[in-house]
């Protein structure tokens, strides 16, 4: 009973992790309809950026968690404007997107990799001592990654659905034409999505580096992210959510009663039961009904 609970705890935390990376796509995917597989870049850079400003700047972890967000917003906004605003102008295909997204994504991890090699790093931050309820050991660095992960999420919760901006990525994910028809202005609704992408790709990246280690790499765990927004149901937020935390217990169960070697075995092939069935996702939803 100890272990399940535990482990529980740590599913529910990566599953908050994968919630903010699945959101980023779900954003992305439901106004543009296209992947951006550039958000992996995204979330590397905003943790090398808080793990520099904490070993290099010796910044305090909060003042570190600034400077990435901001940072990796800046970079966001950047590949939109000269990646993928371009290509929209020109109404280019959804594919021609999607691989100018993988050309953003291999120029920032390259430009990584060069600056600092491929070595994995510890995140310069002070271990968290456990909280022990009877038997049971619950970490505190999985309670602090999952409520502030939490925190975020509600946060865009309440901006999508109570601010004027948020109204008006909702109306664009409906139908970008139409709302742009309305008086909604394009071109500030891409900077607003790809703002929050950055936020949300920059405190996934900080938490998963402190949970496991900072390297050039870590963004291709957004490749499960990729797989909780299909099993939600891609374009949902909601559905991005509940496919994140059934993902994040899911792998923590099977790594804690089989064998981590398996849980990506798991992941996919979860996947595929839940498309043999669900061909829309748990919570798929029709066009007129995203976000």
């Amino acid at each position: 009973m100890e272990l399940f609970i535990q482990q529980l705890v740590s599913g529910i935390s990566i599953g908050a992790i994968y919630s903010l990376l699945a959101v980023g796509y779900a954003l992305v995917y439901s106004v543009y309809n296209f992947t951006n597989w550039a958000f992996d870049a995204f979330m590397a850079f905003g943790a090398f950026i808080a793990f520099t400003s904490i070993s290099s700047l010796f910044l305090p972890f909060w003042a570190a968690g600034a400077i990435s967000i901001v940072l990796t917003i800046i970079l966001a906004v950047s590949a939109e404007k000269l990646a993928y605003s371009p290509l929209r102008a020109r109404k280019a295909p959804r594919l021609f997107m999607m691989i100018s997204a993988m050309g953003v994504n291999l120029a920032i991890v390259n430009i990584i990799n060069l600056i600092y090699g491929g070595t994995f790093r510890k995140f310069p931050v002070d271990a968290l001592q456990p909280i022990f309820i009877g038997n049971v050991s619950i970490g505190r660095t999985d309670l602090v990654a999952g409520g502030i992960s939490f925190v975020v999420l509600a946060l865009l919760w309440a901006f999508l659905y109570r601010t004027r901006w948020g109204l008006g990525v909702r109306a664009s994910s409906i139908d970008i034409l139409t709302a742009s028809l309305m008086g909604i202005n394009n071109n500030g609704v891409a900077i607003v999505v790809f703002t929050l992408t950055g936020i949300l790709s920059s405190v996934a990246g900080i938490f998963y580096g402190i949970k496991y280690a900072v390297y050039p790499m870590m963004g291709m765990v957004t490749i499960k992210a990729m797989i909780a927004s299909i099993v939600g149901g891609l374009g949902s937020l909601p559905a991005a959510i509940v496919g994140s935390m059934i993902l994040g217990i899911l792998e923590t169960m099977v790594s804690g009663y089989i064998s981590s070697t398996y849980r990506d075995l798991f992941s996919f092939l979860f996947l595929i039961v839940i498309l043999l069935f669900f061909p829309n996702g748990l919570m798929g939803k029709s066009v007129e009904e995203k976000l």
